[in-house]
């Protein structure tokens, strides 16, 4: 997945968490523990290269990591009702799973299953190319506005503007029709990949990729349908 979308899978399972369990000190942390896996293990790129051989998946693409983060986590939560950690790392689970990382057994339960495979992919160009895919990702703008969505109308909820009865209707008209959008968008991927027919402007090949990405949406619709029965 790309990272934007990384980035909103984070800010959903983040606002659900936290709306659940009434507690949002859960979202930030899910937020960065999303997009925490690229954000470190891209640059590790070069400085272990070819230990981490130019496929940007290394120390936080790890399994291991993310269980040992995971035991840490619960242990922070159960004794001293610290969700943060635990929110990190469910952020991090959520990455490793939406870049299929089962599917490369051998770097995500290193060292396991033996020495990190070392091909030399790297492109010169690597950074550059990853940013390139992200901007000039028309599907990445997409999940862009969703997460615009998403701030403005969490924001003006925190603000309790809902108590405002001149913007109540609107904030709830809002949040109707940003879950129906997602509900759409959501059905679409989803029918894409059941059907095996990628929508080649998203840069998504993979039925898989449009499995899980039509899922995240569709608990996005759930989230603004939440907010909105809330309101």
């Amino acid at each position: 997945m790309f990272f934007f979308f990384h980035l909103f899978t984070g800010v959903v399972l983040g606002l659900l968490i936290g709306d659940l369990l009434s507690d949002r000190r859960w979202i930030i942390p899910c937020i960065i523990g999303a997009v925490l896996p690229d954000i470190i293990d891209k640059p590790l790129n070069f400085i272990l290269d070819p230990a981490v051989n130019g496929n940007g998946r290394f120390l936080f693409h790890n399994l291991l990591v993310c269980a040992l983060l995971m035991l840490i986590g619960l242990l922070l939560w159960i004794y001293y009702t610290s969700p943060i950690v635990l929110a990190l790392d469910i952020g991090i689970l959520s990455h490793q799973i939406l870049d299929s990382m089962w599917m490369d057994p051998v770097r995500w339960l290193y060292p396991l299953l033996g020495p990190y495979p070392t091909n030399n992919t790297t492109p010169p160009d690597f950074i550059f190319s990853l940013l390139g895919s992200d901007l000039f990702n028309p599907s990445e703008w997409i999940i862009i506005v969703l997460l615009a969505l998403c701030a403005l109308l969490y924001f003006e909820y925190r603000q309790k503007i809902v108590e405002d009865p001149k913007t109540r209707p609107i904030l709830k008209g809002s949040l109707l029709v940003c879950a129906l959008i997602c509900c759409i968008l959501g059905g679409i991927w989803i029918g894409r990949g059941l059907a095996r027919q990628p929508l080649a402007f998203t840069g998504y090949t993979n039925p898989v990729d449009y499995l899980m990405g039509g899922f995240v949406i569709c608990l996005a619709a759930y989230v603004f349908w939440r907010l909105h029965q809330k309101i």
